[in-house]
């Protein structure tokens, strides 16, 4: 049975994916000291929590690392609870901000297409590694799309439907079914099946440019 989780559990996995893409962060205020967790085991907290980074939560706390009563650093807060904002997302705020994401990994890429047998193919490639692949029939766009990051697939959209699916090292980490379904966990005939598209699907895509090629 599919297990649909809630954008709370399924935020660390999804933090994962955009760490590896570099372009989705989550945006942080400039705060007046060096933040370090490990400081807060050295020194000694200074007082009531405060809001260091300006995020408008009174959540963090200045510390004294050397005892001289002033404090040397404000630390933030990192537990759960600090990142409800991130955990609240909706399923379709998350999709949204992992598609921008993408959009921006793959910006001023080099476009490529073919048409053939009534199926228009697709390349974009920068600095001659691909960072998106796509195959769709020519008359109604149904078809398929593939990320790559490293020369590895991140993601892969069914565009009839919409479905996306997201991958860490080749792994699957997400599927957003539609705006209103994520998952995360999968049985073993899914996470093979997706995993397989993930590393075999978009083959026939390249062979048909390296045809065009010879």
């Amino acid at each position: 049975m599919k297990l649909l989780l809630s954008p709370k559990k399924l935020s660390l996995s999804l933090l994962v994916f955009t760490a590896l893409l570099t372009t989705c962060q989550v945006s942080q205020a400039s705060t007046p000291f060096t933040s370090q967790t490990s400081a807060v085991k050295e020194g000694k907290i200074i007082g009531g929590t405060i809001d260091c980074d300006n995020d408008g939560r009174h959540n963090d706390s200045r510390v004294d690392n050397n005892g001289d009563g002033i404090p040397d650093q404000c630390v933030n807060d990192t537990s759960a609870t600090a990142k409800q904002e991130i955990n609240t997302d909706t399923p379709k705020e998350l999709l949204d901000k992992l598609m921008q994401s993408l959009t921006e990994m793959t910006e001023g890429c080099h476009e490529t297409t073919k048409v053939k047998a009534g199926v228009v193919y697709r390349i974009c490639t920068i600095n001659n590694e691909p960072v998106t692949a796509s195959e769709a029939l020519l008359e109604v766009g149904d078809g398929v799309g593939f990320w790559f990051k490293n020369n590895k697939v991140v993601a892969i959209r069914y565009f009839h439907s919409g479905e996306t699916l997201f991958f860490d090292d080749q792994q699957l980490i997400a599927k957003f079914s539609n705006d209103e379904e994520l998952q995360s966990d999968f049985t073993n005939e899914e996470r093979r099946e997706a995993e397989n598209l993930a590393e075999y699907g978009y083959q026939t895509i390249f062979q048909v440019f390296a045809d065009e090629s010879l």
